[in-house]
This record gives C-alpha cells, structure tokens and sequence, in this order.
C-alpha cells in the first residue's frame, strides 16, 4: 500500500478546488442542494432504506464528506428505524483545516460536520470505521485506490453514489477494475446514481447487469445516470477471498452471552447492544483480569511498511482515539510523548515520523522525542463502565460449555442458561474455557505496574516502559512483560524485584531517578498474548478435526480445496489483546459484531486471517509443529 498525503485546497468562486485534479468537489451554485438532488433522490432516498434494519450506501470518492453529511441529515429526520452504514474510498484525504473550511458553507450541517472532524482520521491507508448516533450511523472509510479499495471489501451494497471528479479530470476512478467492484458488491435491486453521463460509464454498467437510465441534471448540467442492478449473472469478477480455511460463521437470532468482563467482553457488548442484539456478560469475581489495571496508556506500534499488519496497528490507534465511551475515561492531559529508548531507537523513531507523515494534529517531532497529541491514558475503571453500562451482567465463574441443538449452554457455579450464541473473551482464562475443542495458542505473559501519587504532568509518556497522565490523583508507572509457561495464584501478587526493575528502566531513559516517596502501592495480572502479538477474533473451531483435514498443507502448503472447516457454530473467540487491550479491544469487537452480524467487515479481506483464531494450527501444520501455547 503506498503511503497516503493528505491534500489541500483551492478556491474557484464559491467551490473548493482539489489541488491533485483541478476540479471542484461540489457545485458553487449550492453543493447540498446537487447532493440532496443528485444522489439522494437519485436513488430513492429516503424511502428505500425505510423498510430495512441495516441499510449500506456506497461511493467512489469522499471528498469534503458532502454527501455523507447530507445522508446523515436525511437519515436521521427520515425516523428510520434501522442503521445506515456509509462506505467510501478517498486517495487524498483533506486535511481538518481543510474540511473545516469547505464545511463552513453549509450551516444546515454544521452538527454533522464538526462530529465528522472530531472523528477523522490521520492520512494512515487502510480502513477506518467511525460511528455516530450511538452506532446508528456509520462510515467506514477506505484511505488509497478506489478499485484497490473496493477490491479488499467484504460488504452487500443496498445503494451507490458515483462521484468523484469528471472522468475527464480522475480517469482512474471511473476505471473498468472500478465497475467490478461495484458490480461485486452489489446487491440484486442495488440502486445507483452519478452527476456524470458519460457513455462509458453507462456501457461499463450496463455490461455488468445494472439497468441504466438518463435523467435531467443538476442546474445547468442537461443529464446524468441513474440504475439498478438487475442481472448478477453478468458480474465476473469474484470476491478476493481469505484462506479456504478462514471462514467466518454468523450469529443465529437469539440471546448472546460473552464470557469475560474485561475490554474484550465489555466492548464485545457494546458493539453487540448498538446492533440491536441481548446480551449477557459473565464476569469473574476472581483474579484481576489484565482490563483492570489502574490506567491504560494508548501508545500505539508502528511499523516501517504499509503491509496490512501495519494497517491494523495505525487503524487500531486511531479508532481507539475516537472512540465514543472513552469520551469521560481520559485524563484530563492528553497527548504522549514517546522517548527513544538509546541512539538506534532514536533514529527509528525519526524514520516513523517521515513514514508516516502525519499532519501535526496527529504527530509532530520534538527533539528526539515523537509527540502523539491524540494518544493518552486511559480511566480503565470508567471506561468499562461505560462500555458495560446497560449490560446484563453476572458476577460468576463459568465453569463449562455444552453445545445443544439450538446453541450452547453456559455453566456457570451452580446455574446453567442457554444461549443462541456465546463468545469467549476471557482472556488467558480463555483456554480453559475452550480446552475441550482446542484453543489456539495463548501464551500468560506477567505484568506489574506501580502506582503513584500525581504529580504536575503534560500528559504521558512512552519509554520502553510508560508513565501515564494523571487521574483521580494518581499515575501509573510500568510496566514488566514477563512471559510464563504456567501460572498460578502468586503470579498475582506483586513483587519487590520487579519495581526495582521498573524503576531501573525509568532511570536508564529518562536520565533521572524516580522519586520513591511518590509510590504508593503496585499491581500485577496476566495478559493473554499470542505468538504472532496479533488478537484473535473470529470463529472457534474443533481444533482435532481441522489438524486432520488439513494435515496436506503440512507437505504443500499451497493445496486448496481441502473443504469448510470444522468450525463451532455459535462459539466465537475475542482474545490475545496483549498489552494493547484497550487499543485493539473496541476495534477488533466490531469488526467481530459486523462478521456476526452480516455487516460490511471493517477490516479488509487480506486481514481475516492474520486475526482468525485458526491461523495458529494452519501455521503449525505447515511447520510440522505440534500446536501448543508456546507455538
């Protein structure tokens, strides 16, 4: 993926001009009028989403966001009952200043539209999902191609917006790999409706099963498109699948329950009640779970490529930053400033900043230090709270999963309840839980952290170790990763060596001493981590029959059709978050509620697998492993 810049503007009368093409982003008669005329009306709006639960726009080209702030308008005074979810591909992503400026000709959206920048993400390629209304309305973005974009979606698409500048201007937008796309994802019936009437554009459509009409255009403009697709047999052009053995497996209709009360479950609720869904979470009165640490810093991984792996470390952060229920969780300083560790790591440093070229509200440098004002540390205590508030919650240990005919049965200290879908996020709990169908590889990895009184902070810093920003008069210094094979009720407890070691690693960075009369107490619990520092988040399966049914792949790793694999209908996996809980957890939550759910995937096709809870055993069947934690 090549990196994305963001772009700026120019101004022609009353419309912004894109610096990259030359061309207007919307008309300098009235732009929300030609949206509301072109593309609303264009495909029935708002009557053809008033019947549907769950209700998927498409377009080819965000812009200033016009079209998604209108839609948002209509939808919400429409009444619509059900959720809308607006999809849309940008290649040069305006910057916030930019946005701000466009919007400020359109006071009957200003709500819409400062909502949407508070919400935007850095010029980082990849997915980024947004949510607004309480999850009522959603965007999911896509920041690079178009056809690329739109090549890596999983979704069903009720109706399109072809925008985008004049073919003349953007020829790669209205591109042949484009039209597959569209023709993929749509559903039969899908509408769609574009400013333009090229006749390309109308042969290409037409050629891959969509009814096609000209209709009177906009103000001064004599026609435009609008269609429907009618023949899916034409589409030709397939679906660039995950692995054979990735699949993911939906929810029945019915009452859920999440095992695990931490950030795994507790956001695993929230994305499941904002669809509508009744939930239970079991939460364990036992040992602390890693979730409940005094403060949790989000500091996010980067690396020096645009692979997908890198996608999901910076589409991770970012959608953390924006994340609604975080809203009264964070300390009151924001930002992080991320120290280097020696000169190698300063140098690294210094390479992300160029990497990624971010815009200042998102990175800046600062000597040797990189300064994130978006990052920061986290209430842990208040954003459950909020993630769970409203949730039916039951303060027990489950003790067994029984599968039954209609779903699986939760036994939990003396009381069973069924239950049409359950999903494990317990953590390093979890293999327990699963040990009898074969949990991928989970490895218990030891942290502790020292609490202290606050003192006078600008935010958090990030060293190798981290010190977050106050809250409610405290810091939190950490932390040890200390990797177990086994672990047991000491490993709980706090211990004398490991706060020297913390101190020791402050010391060494900083070039000070940490003053000891500020500490106050410590706290230590298990993450649950995987090898690969990926989480898992997906269907569980029965791990004998698939080492079976994919024992070939051991002496050729390339064969295929091996055949659907065994996976456990109505059990999925939310766990190995590792230290990044409260980063990956809500993220990685919806994109397992959209899967369950039948939604559009948040996260692109080439990513199933790397988070699939499988992918552990497959990569031991072709190493000729043995599966085990340590895997």
């Amino acid at each position: 993926m090549k990196k994305i810049e963001h772009s700026e503007l120019t101004w022609r009368d009353n419309a912004p001009v894109s610096a990259n093409f030359g061309d207007v982003y919307y008309s300098a008669e009235n732009g929300l009028a030609e949206t509301n005329y072109v593309f609303l009306h264009g495909v029935g709006a708002p009557d053809i989403w008033r019947d549907h639960d769950h209700f998927v726009i498409a377009e080819t080209g965000f812009g200033t966001g016009l079209n998604f702030l209108a839609t948002w308008k209509a939808f919400r005074e429409s009444g619509a009952r059900g959720r809308l979810t607006f999809i849309s591909v940008e290649g040069y992503p305006l910057t916030e200043r930019a946005l701000e400026a466009a919007h400020e000709t359109f006071p009957e959206v200003a709500e819409y539209a400062a909502a949407l920048r508070a919400a935007w993400p850095p010029a980082a390629p990849g997915f980024h999902k947004r949510h607004f209304d309480g999850g009522k309305v959603n965007l999911l973005l896509m920041f690079g191609d178009a056809a690329k974009g739109y090549a890596r979606l999983n979704a069903e698409v009720d109706a399109w917006f072809l925008d985008g500048f004049a073919p003349a201007k953007n020829p790669e937008m209205w591109s042949d790999a484009l039209f597959d796309q569209i023709a993929r994802l749509s559903k039969p019936g899908a509408r769609f409706a574009t400013f333009t009437a090229a006749g390309f554009v109308r042969r290409g459509l037409i050629a891959r099963g969509f009814d096609v009409s000209k209709v009177k255009g906009y103000g001064t403009k004599r026609e435009r498109l609008v269609g429907e697709m009618k023949d899916k047999s034409l589409v030709t052009v397939q679906q660039t699948v995950w692995p054979e053995w990735a699949q993911l497996s939906p929810a029945a209709d019915g009452p859920m329950a999440i095992i695990g009360g931490g950030i795994a479950g507790a956001s695993m609720a929230y994305a499941l009640e904002a669809r509508g869904r009744d939930v239970t979470v079991y939460r364990s009165p036992g040992h602390p779970c890693a979730s409940q640490v005094p403060a949790a810093i989000l500091a996010p991984r980067f690396l020096l490529d645009h692979q997908p792996v890198a996608e999901f470390f910076t589409s991770a952060y970012a959608y953390s930053t924006a994340f609604a229920p975080y809203t009264q969780a964070w300390a009151e300083a924001h930002g992080i400033t991320m120290h280097p560790k020696n000169a190698k790591d300063a140098d690294r440093l210094k390479a992300i900043a160029k990497h990624l070229d971010w815009s200042d509200d998102w990175l800046r440098e600062a000597d040797d230090t990189l300064v994130l004002p978006r990052g920061g540390s986290i209430d842990t205590t208040t954003a459950l709270e909020s993630l769970l508030d409203g949730v039916t919650l039951v303060g027990a240990n489950v003790t067994a999963l029984t599968k039954h005919a209609d779903g699986w049965r939760v036994q939990a200290e003396g009381e069973s309840r069924d239950f049409a879908h359950v999903i494990v996020a317990a953590g390093i709990e979890s293999d327990r839980l699963l040990a009898p169908f074969g949990c991928p590889p989970l490895r218990p990895n030891r942290g502790q952290v020292e609490i202290c009184s606050a003192s006078l902070s600008d935010g958090s810093l990030a060293y190798g170790g981290y010190l977050t920003a106050a809250i409610s008069g405290q810091q939190t210094l950490g932390s040890t990763f200390d990797r177990l094979d086994t672990y047991g009720a000491d490993d709980f407890q706090p211990r004398p060596e490991d706060r020297e070691r913390i101190l020791a690693t402050y010391t060494s960075v900083m070039g000070q001493e940490f003053p000891r009369d500020r500490i106050t107490g410590s706290w230590a619990g298990l993450r649950a981590t995987t090898p690969d520092h990926l989480p898992y988040a997906g269907p569980a399966f029965d791990a004998a029959l698939a080492r079976t049914q994919y024992a070939p792949l051991g002496r050729d790793a390339n064969i295929r059709e091996l055949g659907e694999p065994p996976l456990l209908a109505g059990l999925s996996i939310l766990t190995g978050l590792g230290s990044k809980g409260y980063q990956y957890g809500p993220m990685m939550a919806d994109y397992l509620a959209a899967s369950l759910c039948g939604e559009p995937l948040p996260l692109p096709n080439d990513l199933v697998a790397a988070v699939h809870p499988m992918r552990g055993l497959i990569r031991a069947i072709i190493r000729g492993q043995s599966l085990s934690s340590n895997s």
